[in-house]
């Protein structure tokens, strides 16, 4: 198992005021070599100190000791959880199974009023369509030619 240390880095764009700019251009001219130690120390990368590790085996023994009474103590809360779950999901199959049901058993809606096709073009002021519809009707059921009320 190998795992990273990090430390957290803040960036800064140019935070370097002009008079301490100023001071470290003077310096670098009296003293250069104390000058480039400065400017490495104000500019250190911190994450040059990240190393990675890996534990060893007696390290590994106690990580794996206290993840397993770790999930150990967590355990009834979890179990009780998807108990709930499980309750949730059952509650919504029998819903879902009793709309099915009561959407098959629903009778077909009632036409409205029994008015025909054409006597309801009729009413919306289609008197053209009505009389194409009528006309379709009797040439596809000619033994009701005429029966309208």
């Amino acid at each position: 198992m190998t795992m990273t240390l990090e430390r957290p880095t803040t960036a800064y764009r140019d935070a370097i005021q002009p008079e301490t700019r100023a001071a470290v251009d003077e310096l670098f001219l009296t003293d250069p070599g104390h000058a480039l130690i400065a400017i490495d120390r104000a500019t250190h990368d911190p994450s040059e100190d990240v190393r990675e590790w890996e534990l060893d085996a007696e390290g590994r023994h106690v990580w794996e000791a206290g993840y397993m009474v770790g999930f150990s103590a967590a355990q009834p809360q979890l179990i009780a959880q998807v108990h709930r779950l499980e309750q949730l999901l059952a509650q919504a199959e029998r819903d879902a199974d009793r709309y099915y049901a009561q959407m098959c058993r629903r009778p077909a809606a009632p036409s409205p009023d029994g008015q025909s096709f054409a006597e309801l073009s009729r009413i919306r002021g289609d008197d053209e369509r009505a009389d194409r519809h009528e006309a379709t009707i009797d040439r596809m059921f000619p033994q009701y030619a005429g029966t309208r009320a």
